[in-house]
């Protein structure tokens, strides 16, 4: 039995996922801003760190696994978007990173957004404020695009996976890391869009005709979690029903560069 922590617990992929992990028996330790076992408010640095603080508490210093999927995307409110999506998931990785360090076969998977290559536009230099660590600058240019933050911070959110997920504080230290990239989930986040979002096909296609499911993204979560996913480091995988492909069919699908 594996200790997997996860963030954004309470609804949607985090929900499907906890319910996933434990019908596989293992035991999950769900962090959200309620309904959770651990409840935090990650969009501030003291919520942060009592959520670490409390997170090693009930699993005795040591972690298994952990999901890193709290995360918003408010309309009117940019910067918020950002502290939760980039600051508040990067702060879990790294405050929680020692306790993995401590665990057996350890993985952690962040869950960025296929929006990072399939949005036509949205402020880059959000993402590069957050990549700079200056959280301060990243709420001001995110202000009150909360629809722009969205990609912007979990395109942050995938190239901090990909830098430190080779170095020796994660692979050096046996911890596997990688994001993936949802589509369009069935979700309390979409609640009400399908039906806008499967009528603009010429911009956001969907071959498969439906949006994902919960359960589906959870699926994948269980599996990279999984030592069946050892050799798995630093990838981002796109989980979207066609869309990326459909789009960019002669692209490699990889977040964004940032150069």
């Amino acid at each position: 039995m594996a200790t997997i922590a996860i963030t954004g617990s309470a609804g949607g992929i985090g929900r499907a996922t906890t319910e996933r992990l434990e019908s596989d028996g293992h035991r999950v330790i769900g962090i959200d801003v309620r309904d959770a076992d651990v409840t935090a408010d990650l969009s501030t640095e003291g919520g942060r760190r009592a959520m670490v603080r409390e997170v090693d508490e009930r699993c005795d210093g040591v972690l298994d696994g952990l999901v890193v999927g709290a995360g918003i995307q408010g309309k009117d409110d940019g910067a918020a978007t950002v502290s939760i999506n980039y600051f508040g998931a990067v702060a879990t990785l790294t405050g929680l990173r020692p306790l993995l360090e401590r665990g057996t076969q350890p993985s952690v998977v962040a869950i960025s957004s296929n929006s990072v290559t399939t949005q036509p536009s949205y402020p880059i230099e959000v993402a590069e404020w957050c990549l700079a660590d200056d959280e301060e600058r990243a709420r001001l240019a995110a202000g009150t695009d909360g629809i722009g933050a969205y990609p912007a911070s979990k395109l942050a959110l995938a190239v901090w996976v990909r830098r430190h997920a080779p170095g020796k504080d994660w692979a050096g230290a046996g911890i596997r890391l990688n994001a993936i990239a949802p589509g369009f989930i069935d979700t309390p986040l979409t609640e009400g869009l399908w039906e806008m979002v499967s009528s603009i096909g010429d911009i956001y296609p969907m071959p498969q005709g439906r949006p994902g499911e919960a359960t589906e993204v959870a699926g994948l979560l269980a599996y990279l979690l999984s030592p069946e996913a050892a050799f798995f480091c630093g990838a981002f995988l796109v989980m979207d029903g066609g869309t990326e492909a459909a789009l960019r069919p002669e692209s490699w699908p990889r977040p964004l560069a940032l150069d």
